[in-house]
């Protein structure tokens, strides 16, 4: 590179901004220092993820037999699922792990040979995984901006790019739970799109036996996201004639195609074999009733906006995005149609999910892969802002977008104290805890923890909270509540006889003298909000 091209780069605001959100995500990264925190990385739905590494690499033994042997050192790690042949059989799909394998070796192997603990599971592997995840995120973000730098100017690529990550749960995805699959697909789908541009401007081998490969590796992480593939044959699409002439296309360049199926099957080839040892079926479900959709009945106003875990209500930039669709309806239909029709399937199936709220997330984390493509109408929306638009309407633009950055770093911070639920959050404790680091003393009793069992038939009742909490019931109202609680409790009912008797008033006025004393007291504390009389 010569001196002109070092001096060019440098001074490129999308150059600067990478380098900017890379030095951010490190620098939480080690403050965070979860790799020194026992089970902090390795845990729920990574042990999943991460158990074909230490099986295969430590323990030799995918038939997971070495878990019999000490149930209580690894049953903790180890939640097989029993296969029809009675084996056991790891429930999900070896996607992670073979991302995570390169990063794995490079930290078990060492251990290894200097003879340290290397059992798979201390601090150094969960460095590993740490590690693993700012890679591909750095990768994925690479890989978003030269699609950026495509199709905008460099200006609002740069900030498309900063608002994609600062403003979202893609950074607590990244920096917070970093071994989950969410920054692994971000990249995964960013360079499906980046892959896909290059291969229609030169069609060839090595290009098709990425996008295979890449297909075939998004399935295997996550199923759903194989929606992804509607963007080869729809980008660049802007009517229904360059639609046909695509199809045509294709038909000619065949070849190209049957090579794409071909490497995306042999990347499922050791996931198939190893079904086929331990199921006795090269495709294997073993999800259960834990992997159900209910296609015709989506919660998309709750994926949308339930106080829960709704899209735009715990990442509110992203209206941004939607916004920016008709900006890129106006101004790049080629780029309008391909991220429409995904945008569409994709919000119809992640509603579609039985578990429509994810578990327990920052935000509703499903739609975080997506979070590349989902840049393009954002960027749209901000190209539209500051092209001959007035200072005001650019100053508004960009405070909103520092807003909404500000409001993610906070309410992430409230996810670490408890100020946001994990899964439980309703209407009310949203906005008791709007604008607080830490939970009031009110704020659980607002929460309403979902009825999974309801949620396995697909229904979703809505929440049913206490009247006291919520600032429903009168004084009078709240204060019976109080004296029939007391009532229903012979060790407190005991007291109240033994006071009423050593003061020597009658037992309903103590009652009522304790009820009263117990609500005044919670009102003072903030706990209760009486209703107007």
């Amino acid at each position: 590179m010569t001196t002109g091209n070092v001096k060019s780069c440098l001074t490129k605001p999308t150059f600067l901004v990478y380098w900017l959100i890379i030095i951010i995500v490190i620098s939480l990264t080690v403050s965070r220092n979860l790799w020194n925190q026992p089970n902090k990385i390795i845990k729920d739905d990574i042990n999943h993820y991460y158990a074909y590494l230490p099986a295969t690499f430590i323990y030799h033994d995918l038939s997971l037999g070495f878990v019999r042997t000490n149930m209580a050192n690894f049953s903790k790690h180890f939640w097989p699922a029993t296969s029809p042949t009675g084996k056991w059989v790891i429930v999900t799909t070896m996607g992670l792990s073979i991302m995570y394998t390169p990063f794995f070796l490079i930290i078990h192997y060492p251990l290894s040979w200097m003879g340290y603990e290397a059992t798979g599971y201390t601090a150094p592997y969960q460095l590993a995984l740490i590690l693993s995840s700012l890679f591909y995120f750095c990768v994925g973000l690479h890989l978003l901006r030269r699609i950026l730098e495509r199709y905008f100017n460099p200006w609002v690529s740069a900030i498309s790019m900063f608002t994609i990550v600062m403003a979202t749960n893609l950074l607590f995805y990244v920096v917070d739970e970093p071994a989950m699959s969410h920054s692994y697909n971000f990249v995964l789908l960013t360079a499906f799109v980046y892959w896909t541009i290059r291969w229609y401007e030169k069609p060839g081998l090595a290009i098709s036996l990425i996008i295979g490969f890449l297909t075939g590796l998004i399935a295997l992480i996550r199923p759903t996201n194989i929606l992804i593939i509607i963007i080869l044959p729809l980008w660049g699409i802007a009517s229904w004639k360059e639609l046909l002439n695509r199809l045509m296309f294709l038909l000619r360049k065949y070849y190209w195609i049957l090579i794409m199926v071909i490497s995306a099957i042999l990347t499922w080839l050791p996931q198939m074999l190893y079904w086929k040892t331990f199921t006795g079926q090269y495709l294997y479900f073993s999800y259960g009733d834990k992997g159900k959709f209910f296609f015709l009945n989506p919660q998309v106003i709750n994926s949308l906006f339930s106080y829960r875990k709704g899209w735009l209500v715990y990442t509110p930039i992203i209206v941004f995005a939607l916004i920016g669709l008709i900006f890129l309806w106006k101004n790049k239909k080629s780029l309008f149609t391909p991220v429409l029709v995904f945008l569409v399937l994709n919000i119809w199936v992640i509603s579609s999910w039985w578990l429509w709220w994810y578990g327990g997330s920052y935000g509703l984390r499903a739609y975080v892969d997506s979070y590349g493509l989902m840049a393009l109408p954002m960027a749209a929306m901000i190209s539209w802002t500051f092209e001959n638009r007035k200072i005001w309407i650019k100053s508004i633009v960009i405070t909103v977008i520092l807003i909404f950055t500000a409001h993610n770093f906070f309410q992430i911070e409230q996810y670490h104290t408890g100020a946001i639920d994990y899964v439980s959050n309703t209407r009310e404790s949203y906005w008791e805890s709007f604008g607080k680091i830490k939970k009031s003393d009110r704020y659980p009793h607002l929460l309403s923890y979902p009825d999974y069992k309801l949620a396995e038939q697909g229904i979703y009742p809505k929440p049913v909270l206490d009247p006291l909490y919520t600032g429903k019931l009168t004084r009078k109202e709240g204060i019976e509540v109080f004296r029939k609680q007391i009532m229903e409790s012979p060790e407190l009912l005991e007291m109240v006889r033994n006071k009423s008797a050593a003061q020597g008033i009658s037992l309903d006025s103590m009652l009522y003298l304790d009820a009263l004393c117990i609500y005044d007291m919670k009102v003072q504390a903030g706990t209760i909000v009486p209703a107007k009389e």
